[in-house]
């Protein structure tokens, strides 16, 4: 093959090779013997994933988990690559190139030979303790741009180049380029690599260390001084929850560098991939994860990649939530519309779970943990019946479907999809998607959530993030008005004609610019609102919502009383903030003092609302949106998810269902053709906890 390049089709992507173009719809897993490469081809799948390791331990060193396959580093300058050969054979099932199409999974963490021979290269603790490479080395680069050339000559001389389509590039913890800790309260990284590449952010932020001393209130006397902060620093913060701008700008600074850091790696491995394939194959990552909302594992800053002209699409899993529960939403771990802004898919990887999921020691025994069952837990069990399975592959398919995603479907340790009933699932899921995504398929989201990286990096709890993010956006799932997730850095790109609602989850504050973004939803009775502590991080408490405030010098609880209970369910310390009620504001929720704490400012053309406690619930979510003339599809807190002419809705709680519809009628059953009761402007059914419905409406003429 000559060229590949992903290129967009109305609200999805598609890969065109050669000028001949096909879904961006994959199988793949970690053990190919057990696999089911062939059921997946002769379901009409053309493009197969197969791991490949240049390094010779498991991928997550904080599980013990055992290495997959042999690395092919095998010594100094001694490359072998025939367990990738094996493994590619299996994956391709004897078709021919143009017939089937190959995306590794290049991991390119080094093999232990490798680390004891380069020092240097390994990311420190603070106590001088390594952990595997360091994203800030050099070193180690040079040593993946060997890997990557070694490998790229091995697939031309093989004849596998006329099969590979591009690489998906992989290091960090899970291959998924998380910061591979051995536990939570190890911070890292200390390495001289990882100062010196520190000092040369700094210099390059601040231009003088005098500069620096004067937004740091420190003595330093040059750069080359500066080290990263002590784990004490990193771990206790003066205002609970929020870094105090005005005390701890290093540790803002450090934590923005902690991200950016990894980023600059990807950037430069990925840049290095493009140049040995010639720029002509497809280069991608793991990366941009909102699950991973911990600045101590440094994901939060794909606004600098999301233009990274090296880099073809991004990737990451479903949220794990509540070990993949029946009764939440799976959110993306993806701010996935801001990609797709820039011109990128994203492949959602569908690690769905079926009845006939076993745990690794059953699998994959080789692999196993030798000393403990970290691999044993919930979210590693799947439903417990074949029905239930297909209920929840279709449902992740729905979610997928519904934003025009990419999609992988992640049989992990081989044979979850080793059953007929699941097979003639995957024939119809790709036939039906291959059609959706050749023609204009068209989402429908109408709350536009907007996720702030640099206010990340400005909280000093993991959980309240998890709070402010990922619970928030389980929520919004049981809401009944699909949602979009984008980086508050594309809010000015974002058109607010297709949304009834913006939420802005505590921004650390807004630049010009985007304050210009801001006022283009006043109107139209839109609703803007906020959570948190918007613009406290950037020194201007409240900024954007036009509510005025007085921030204090005490602490108090984030959270609120609403009706009869609280949100969030446990309270978060942060800095004491007094919101300040104009004539005809309504304070919708109060602190245990009775102190507002969310408030809802309604003017001519559109509403204000700002809580200051997080996680707005579904119901109250719900009121906003009706207000701001949003169609809400069901009061009864399902998921629901649409696109085209497609609504799927996945019920949450059993019983009976009512989904109104935005315009008249009727609904089929997508998969039996049934044609549900109800009236020109809703439809009823009922259902099973757990189970999911694809419907297609006929719009009445």
């Amino acid at each position: 093959m000559k060229n590949c390049a992903v290129i967009k089709q109305g609200e999805a992507f598609l890969l065109d090779v050669d000028g001949r173009t096909l879904p961006l719809y994959a199988y793949m897993t970690y053990q190919p013997e057990k696999g089911r490469y062939r059921d997946f081809l002769d379901a009409g799948v053309r493009l197969v994933s197969v791991a490949v390791y240049a390094g010779d331990r498991g991928i997550n060193p904080s599980s013990g988990i055992r290495p997959f396959r042999p690395g092919f580093m095998a010594g100094p300058g001694v490359y072998d690559f025939q367990w990738v050969e094996q493994d590619f054979r299996k994956a391709v099932c004897g078709e021919r190139p143009g017939e089937v199409f190959i995306l590794p999974r290049l991991m390119l963490e080094m093999p232990g030979w490798w680390e004891n021979a380069h020092p240097e290269a390994q990311c420190l603790d603070a106590s001088g303790a390594p952990v595997r490479c360091s994203f800030s080395s050099p070193v180690w680069l040079a040593a993946c741009e060997e890997a990557m050339d070694r490998f790229e000559a091995w697939l031309r001389e093989s004849g596998w180049a006329d099969y590979v389509i591009g690489w998906h590039l992989a290091a960090g913890s899970t291959e998924e380029f998380i910061r591979p800790v051995l536990h939570p309260l190890q911070y890292c990284d200390y390495s001289q690599a990882a100062c010196a590449h520190y000092r040369r952010w700094l210099g390059e932020r601040y231009g003088s260390v005098e500069a620096l001393n004067r937004a740091w209130g420190s003595a330093w006397t040059g750069f080359a001084a500066i080290t990263p902060p002590s784990p004490a620093a990193r771990r206790y913060s003066g205002k609970g929850v929020f870094r105090d701008p005005a005390r701890e700008q290093e540790l803002l600074d450090f934590y923005a560098f902690h991200s950016e850091s990894l980023a600059w790696f990807i950037r430069e491995l990925s840049a290095r991939a493009k140049r040995i394939l010639n720029r002509s194959k497809l280069v991608g990552v793991f990366y941009g994860c909102i699950n991973i909302v911990d600045p101590e594992l440094a994901h939060n800053a794909l606004e600098g990649l999301l233009d990274c002209p090296d880099i073809d699409f991004f990737a990451s899993p479903f949220c794990y939530s509540e070990n993949r529960s029946t009764e939440v939403d799976w959110p993306f771990q993806a701010a996935l519309e801001s990609a797709k802004l820039h011109g990128k898919p994203w492949f959602v990887e569908a690690d769905v779970r079926t009845y006939l999921s076993r745990p690794i020691s059953q699998c994959m025994a080789f692999a196993n943990p030798a000393a403990n069952d970290l691999y044993e837990g919930p979210v590693w069990w799947g439903p417990e019946t074949q029905e239930k399975s297909l209920h929840e592959l279709l449902r992740a398919f729905a979610r997928v479907l519904s934003h025009g995603a990419a999609v992988w479907w992640f049989d992990m340790w081989g044979g979850w999809y080793d059953d007929e009933a699941l097979r003639a699932f995957h024939r119809w899921a790709f036939d039906y998607y291959q059609r959706a995504v050749r023609g204009s398929l068209i989402c429908h989201a109408q709350l536009a959530v907007f996720l702030d990286e640099k206010a990340l990096n400005g909280i000093n709890d993991a959980g309240f993030a998890a709070v402010l993010v990922h619970q928030q956006l389980i929520e919004a799932g049981w809401c009944g008005v699909p949602y979009d997730v984008y980086l508050l850095s594309d809010l000015e790109a974002v058109n607010p004609e297709k949304y009834r609602a913006a939420l802005l989850l505590s921004p650390a504050g807004l630049t010009p610019a985007q304050q210009v973004g801001l006022s283009r939803w006043k109107s139209e009775g839109r609703t803007l609102m906020f959570t948190g502590l918007p613009g406290y991080l950037g020194g201007r408490p409240g900024e954007g919502t036009g509510i005025g405030c007085e921030l204090s010098g005490g602490m108090m609880p984030l959270q609120a009383r609403w009706r009869e209970g609280v949100y969030p369910p446990q309270p978060f310390d942060g800095p004491c903030v007094s919101l300040n009620c104009a004539d005809g504001d309504v304070p919708l929720a109060s602190s245990e003092e009775g102190r507002p704490v969310a408030v809802l400012r309604r003017l001519r053309d559109h509403q204000v609302f700002w809580s200051l406690a997080p996680c707005i619930p579904q119901e109250l979510l719900r009121e906003l949106l009706l207000i701001s003339r949003a169609h809400v599809y069901t009061y009864s807190g399902d998921c629901i998810y649409t696109s085209g002419d497609n609504i799927a809705i996945h019920a949450c709680s059993e019983g009976a269902k009512r989904v109104y519809l935005p315009y008249k009628g009727r609904a089929v059953d997508v998969r039996t053709g049934e044609e549900l009761p109800g009236t020109e402007v809703f439809f009823e059914l009922r259902m099973k906890k757990g189970e999911t419905r694809l419907l297609r409406i006929v719009w009445a003429k």
